[in-house]
């Protein structure tokens, strides 16, 4: 029955984009997902200059709300607000030569984080600053991006660069406050022949963070735990040390293998390394820890465009995560010695999925992509011995369709759903030699890392475009929904508009 309904729908889906007026050709090459198959590759600057073979330029106000009846981890919070403006380009100057760019201003709050005194948590952890009574923050956000291509004889060049700046603070006890930077350069080049192009680019990135958290209440304070992993915390330099900066940054080689008809095999590697130091600013720049990052990522497959659209691939992602504690002697004249160096801390993950794309572009556009996977998260801390991990095999089914109403309205809508289910899961911590505060934080985040979880999103936006003329207004509003198996939900409802040129 499942199958018959779902030949039913491909066969509606194909009828009716024979009908109408024909979708805006410009709308269809820049939103429709058949595109993300070409996505890793356009991360060399030299080929995301072929991306798109007409110009658009997009100024965006938009609004993305998020609420969680229960944290899912607890130190990311249980929702968030954010308000932003966005303005982003792409010139073709001529066959040869393209430009693009993007700045951007968001501000916005995020709610109820807790045992997290820092901001980019995913990229840090587990080396933060923590305390027990958390809260809101506030942030803003700055994100500029430029880049430039183009073509000389048999060769793809191209440059970008991307930078963001992050800025995190709350005003009531504790108040931390954390200040990023964030810059990626990146250089590419690409040898083009009859029927690929072979392209490699490199970039590299330098990250700074300033953190700290003060006090006001004269009722005295709370102390900020230096966590480790799993949540062992550094004792000595926990309670007021407070200012901290992480210095940090790395390099990645991204290599591309991309017919240049849209027809045959494709292929993408990613390999990089990055570095985060934690230095306690108020111990004469002591450095606390190190993390390194390593990652791999990759995809191979075969696709075909044209009247009917098809593509198969397999997909594959790997970053092992290492953590080293500097073990410090006694201060001499506020200096500290260290002592000798340990890899604590060892964090494996593995993304591993097939994908499948399969949809027409006539009048109208549409596309229908699965995928099936696996994916890993184990952790491991070296003394006293801890262990925390997950396993989970998932599907997800995305659908989207595009079409003309008519010759100045053009409809694009997405359908969005997935299934993550729990095969493995393990915690083992000392509780006995583990403070009660941190042992109930890592039973709530476990509670939720082994759960069973099931996702649906969707959305719809109107583009108009003012009569003859290239300038356009649109308006997109969407919404989703997550159930997790212990009961709780997120749900998400966001609203953009703007117009395009």
């Amino acid at each position: 029955m499942r199958r018959i309904s779902f030949i039913y729908i491909l066969s509606m889906m194909s009828t009716l984009s024979c009908l109408g007026v024909p979708a805006d050709s410009i709308q269809v090459e820049r939103h429709s997902i058949w595109h993300k198959i070409s996505s890793e590759s356009w991360r060399n600057p030299a080929l995301h200059g072929k991306a798109y073979q007409h110009a658009h330029s997009q100024l965006r106000v938009g609004v993305d709300n998020s609420k969680q009846s229960e944290a899912f981890v607890l130190q990311k919070g249980a929702g968030k607000t954010y308000y932003d403006i966005e303005a982003e380009t792409f010139l073709r100057l001529s066959k040869r030569t393209s430009v693009w760019g993007n700045a951007s201003y968001m501000t916005g709050k995020n709610r109820d984080i807790f045992w997290n005194s820092v901001s980019d948590y995913d990229l840090l952890e587990p080396y933060i600053l923590a305390d027990t009574l958390g809260g809101d923050t506030e942030r803003e956000r700055y994100v500029f991006e430029g880049g430039y291509a183009t073509q000389r004889g048999s060769f793809l060049l191209g440059g970008e660069l991307l930078f963001r700046a992050d800025h995190e603070y709350r005003t009531v006890d504790p108040r931390m406050r954390s200040v990023v930077t964030d810059l990626r350069l990146r250089g590419g080049a690409a040898y083009v022949t009859n029927t690929y192009h072979w392209g490699a680019a490199i970039e590299a990135n330098i990250y700074k963070q300033t953190n700290n958290v003060t006090f006001y209440r004269e009722t005295g304070v709370i102390p900020e735990y230096q966590m480790t992993g799993l949540g062992a915390v550094y004792v000595r330099f926990s309670g007021e040390v407070n200012n901290l900066y992480f210095n940090g940054g790395g390099v990645q080689l991204y290599l591309s293998a991309v017919p240049r008809s849209g027809n045959g095999f494709f292929a993408d590697l990613c390999l990089g390394e990055h570095r985060y130091e934690r230095i306690a600013a108020s111990l004469n720049s002591l450095p606390l820890t190190k993390l390194y990052a390593e990652q791999m990522s990759g995809q191979f497959g075969w696709c075909h465009h044209g009247a009917n659209d098809f593509a198969l691939s397999a997909h594959v992602s790997y970053v092992r995560r290492l953590g080293d504690e500097n073990m410090v002697g006694s201060s001499l004249s506020n200096n500290y010695p260290i002592l000798t160096t340990l890899t604590m801390y060892k964090n494996h993950r593995l993304d591993t999925y097939l994908q499948a794309v399969y949809g027409r572009q006539r009048l109208s556009s549409w596309h229908v992509m699965l995928k099936g996977g696996f994916r890993q998260n184990k952790e491991e801390y070296v003394e006293p011995a801890r262990k925390m991990g997950y396993s989970q095999m998932y599907g997800k089914l995305e659908g989207q369709y595009i079409t003309g109403l008519t010759k100045q309205l053009t409809l694009t809508s997405g359908l969005h759903g997935g299934y993550y289910a729990n095969t493995d899961s393990e915690l083992n911590i000392p509780v006995v030699n583990t403070e009660a505060g941190v042992v109930d934080m890592l039973y709530t985040n476990y509670d939720f890392m082994k759960a069973n979880y099931f996702e649906a999103d969707a959305y719809i936006r109107g583009d108009y475009r003012i009569g003859s003329s290239r300038y356009g207004v649109f308006l997109q509003i969407g919404g989703g929904y997550t159930h997790c198996s212990v009961g709780s939900h997120e749900t998400r409802v966001s609203l953009n508009a703007g117009m395009t040129f």
